[in-house]
């Protein structure tokens, strides 16, 4: 799944109306409301706050937020859906600038503003992973640190004591040439013992 990084903010005037596009990753529904409630409170004398959000199980909505039925929210989302990102919201706040600009306008200004907004967000993608245990001598964990994370596999909570212990996350389907890693450089001392599974965010 490929999602954004960190939030965006971006600013795009059209006839003087302010369009305030901004963009962040969420998890649910409930993550949505509570951005869009401080986006509210945050420009509370703007005229309009529109926004859409989609999440990677399909769920959706939007609002215009007041602009005329269809010039707003749902542009917005076709933005999203044709952008390939999933958990996002997209939030435009629009502040008038005195000169009406019809549903056409309306409908490009919040399509471009939101469209512009995803474009400048970095970019990762969730990629699922198996997480194990594995413990280490001094010496071979010296040895094995840098190959394996050059490698690909990301090493977290290092714990030193007696021995070296360490959770080390490994991209789905590269689990054999983990375990065949481990065994060649601990002539099969270490046994990998599977803890869980999780999605770790890389760049795109």
């Amino acid at each position: 799944m490929i999602t954004l990084k960190h939030d965006k903010e971006t600013t795009l005037i059209i006839k003087k109306s302010r369009f305030i596009g901004y963009a962040c990753h969420v998890n649910s529904e409930i993550d949505a409301q509570k951005i869009i409630e401080q986006r509210k409170k945050q420009h509370y004398d703007a005229r309009h706050n529109c926004f859409a959000w989609l999440l990677e199980d399909g769920a959706m909505r939007y609002s215009d937020d007041g602009e005329p039925q269809g010039t707003a929210g749902l542009p917005m989302l076709e933005v999203l859906k044709k952008s390939g990102v999933q958990n996002v919201l997209a939030v435009c706040t629009r502040y008038f600038g005195g000169t009406l600009l019809g549903a056409g306008g309306l409908a490009r200004a919040y399509t471009q503003s939101t469209a512009q907004t995803l474009e400048d967000a970095p970019k990762v993608e969730l990629v699922p992973c198996s997480i194990y245990s594995c413990e280490f001598d001094f010496a071979t964990f010296s040895r094995a640190q840098t190959p394996f994370q050059n490698a690909g596999y990301l090493f977290d909570d290092i714990a030193y004591a007696a021995a070296v212990t360490v959770q080390i996350s490994v991209i789905s389907g590269c689990e054999d040439a983990f375990f065949n890693h481990v065994q060649n450089f601990t002539q099969g001392q270490t046994i990998p013992k599977f803890i869980g599974q999780r999605r770790i965010p890389v760049d795109v």
